[in-house]
């Protein structure tokens, strides 16, 4: 029975390992991307959480939240490519990138 828990995601792990230079540059290039982006088109100021009611709850400046996500994601990244067979960090790395691609939804009107 111990076994079995322990070989669950062993597909999954070693194709990690296997990909960890693609996944990393591709995570980490998107994330660029969409900072790019971000500081480009969002204003000084950017929401980081909206009420139900679309009103703005939380503002801080945009070059910080930026830099926030964008050292999330390349923390992640080191961790995974240092260790590939850890799902938590690949698993970090995606949420992160996805926090770098919320922000830009949520102030750019897109969501």
């Amino acid at each position: 029975m111990a076994s079995n828990k322990r070989e669950r995601f062993r597909e999954q792990k070693n194709f990690l390992q296997k990909n960890r230079n693609t996944i990393v540059y591709l995570i980490v290039l998107l994330a660029l991307l969409g900072s790019l982006m971000g500081w480009r088109l969002l204003p000084d100021q950017v929401s980081v959480q909206v009420a139900g009611s679309g009103v703005d709850v939380i503002r801080r400046p945009k070059n910080v939240m930026l830099l926030v996500h964008l050292g999330m994601t390349g923390a992640f990244c080191a961790l995974f490519w240092r260790w590939p067979r850890e799902i938590a960090y690949f698993v970090g790395a995606v949420i992160s990138l996805l926090l770098v691609f919320n922000l830009l939804a949520a102030n750019l009107g897109v969501a």
